[in-house]
């Protein structure tokens, strides 16, 4: 059900990829509804990327800086945005401004298998601290330090983890290898802080369950 998720939800428009900053006339007549012009608006980034890297890249003959690389990205960025806005009959900057939006669905599909995957390991570590360290038999502080040491090892990790694994995701959904600054869109890199707390949290929530149900058997 989750690559089902994130194959399907997560799916980006896959002809007419190129590297020539050319926009590829869509096939189907599409209403220019705000989510499809984040989609319009995040293939054009993707051929401008692709363009830049093939004639201005660092591994060409043409670089000449990294200076020159930007610049002609973002002129071929705007070449294509303005002619999806003729395409649909927008304003450019109504395609501009939609770059990077209405994209909650994909980064739940992106990182709801990581977070799955995070609540299960924590699940299953906090039950083995409190069989190894027993309430009954060592009291509750042994188990609360063991605790509290691994909640922190646990969400240091899964918050750099996650930002490789969303990276990646978002790579093999896009199919392009090189994300550039688009990484700093993603989830992991925006929210570090509130990230780590949450995983904290989860842990602790964890902890707590496996605690009670320790107690209880």
């Amino acid at each position: 059900m989750l690559v089902l998720l994130l194959g399907t939800t997560g799916c980006v428009r896959r002809d007419g990829r190129n590297s020539d900053c050319r926009w590829p006339a869509e096939t189907a007549e599409h209403s220019p509804d705000a989510r499809h012009l984040s989609a319009d608006a995040e293939f054009a980034e993707d051929l401008a990327i692709r363009y830049a890297d093939a004639h201005h890249g660092l591994r060409t003959k043409y670089f000449v800086s990294g200076e020159e690389y930007m610049a002609a990205r973002d002129r071929c960025m705007g070449t294509l945005f303005e002619q999806i806005a003729k395409e649909h009959g927008v304003p450019v900057a109504q395609v501009a401004g939609s770059l990077g939006r209405n994209r909650g669905h994909i980064d739940v599909a992106v990182n709801l298998p990581f977070a799955l995957f995070y609540c299960f390991a924590a699940v299953v570590v906090a039950r083995k601290i409190w069989r190894r360290y027993p309430p009954a038999e060592h009291g509750w502080i042994p188990g609360a330090i063991m605790v509290l040491f691994l909640s922190l090892v646990f969400a240091a990790g899964s918050t750099m983890l996650g930002e490789v694994w969303s990276s990646i995701a978002e790579s093999k959904r896009v199919g392009n290898g090189h994300m550039s600054y688009r990484v700093r869109r993603l989830p992991w890199s925006r929210r570090r802080t509130e990230l780590f707390a949450g995983a904290l949290v989860v842990f602790w929530v964890a902890a707590s369950e496996g605690a009670r149900h320790t107690t209880s058997a």
